[in-house]
């Protein structure tokens, strides 16, 4: 859990709250999973929905709170890898000062999962399947806040400033964060039109840890661009890179989609 709490860190230059970090963790750890086995069959990738489906279906809400639509104007491609294994690309889906945000996970087969995270209506949408065949579940957005609280206490940063760089045409400031036992240099933006941060500025549960107030400000609209995280102790290194952000309209239609 440690470890994810690092992730949580490297994810507040991207939204400043929890929630989007645990999203992370469980891309993160299905990725681990992934690598660790070749075989990925037609049964895995079904079941991989269906567990998905269920696992945010325990805090399930009347599909009537599902707005009729959401859309959608850029895409961000990050591309995290893992101990020098093979990279995995996490596709998000965003609106410019909007409440949401969506993930777009690859099962192959042309099959995908969707997560839609409204914050504003504190629900979490979980979609699968392709076609006449789209399924679909609302459950109660999971609060990590206390947790989150809990995990920083732990981890406590030193942080410095480092000279800015330039990622896909935006210039990108630069901080390195050092505990005794992580070594992390991330590079984030303010420049563009899209920042996980809509999603989040209007919670009420979120603080920010003490010792990044001074780096970050709750109502900067920023974008993680690229980051190397190094664990001191196994010397093991994650990376993750915005590979690319562009504009790509999608909008998500409730009527397409039975929801469970």
């Amino acid at each position: 859990m440690k470890k994810m709490w690092v992730v949580g860190v490297l994810m507040l230059l991207v939204s400043f709250n929890s929630m989007q970090a645990q999203i992370l963790k469980n891309a993160l750890e299905k990725y681990s999973k992934k690598n660790q086995s070749a075989q990925n069959n037609t049964d895995a990738q079904t079941g991989n929905m269906e567990s998905a489906i269920l696992g945010y279906g325990k805090n399930k809400v009347d599909p009537s709170v599902v707005p009729n639509s959401y859309v959608f104007s850029w895409k961000y491609i990050m591309e995290i890898t893992a101990n020098e294994g093979k990279s995995m690309d996490a596709e998000y889906l965003l609106e410019p000062n909007k409440s949401y945000v969506a993930m777009n996970m690859a099962q192959g087969q042309d099959q995908n999962i969707l997560m839609i995270m409204d914050s504003g209506n504190n629900i979490t949408i979980t979609c699968f399947g392709n076609g006449k065949e789209k399924m679909a579940s609302a459950s109660k957005m999971p609060d990590y806040t206390d947790l989150a609280k809990k995990e920083s206490e732990k981890s406590k940063f030193t942080i410095k400033t480092l000279p800015n760089k330039t990622f896909l045409g935006y210039n990108c400031k630069g901080v390195q964060m050092t505990n005794d036992q992580y070594d992390i240099i991330c590079y984030y933006t303010s420049e563009a039109k899209v920042s996980f941060g809509d999603m989040f500025k209007n919670q009420k549960n979120w603080k920010m840890p003490a010792e990044f107030s001074s780096y970050f400000k709750p109502d900067e609209r920023t974008l993680l661009m690229d980051m190397t995280m190094k664990d001191l102790k196994s010397r093991k290194v994650t990376t993750m890179k915005c590979k690319s952000l562009e504009k790509s309209a999608f909008t998500f239609n409730k009527s397409d989609y039975k929801f469970m």
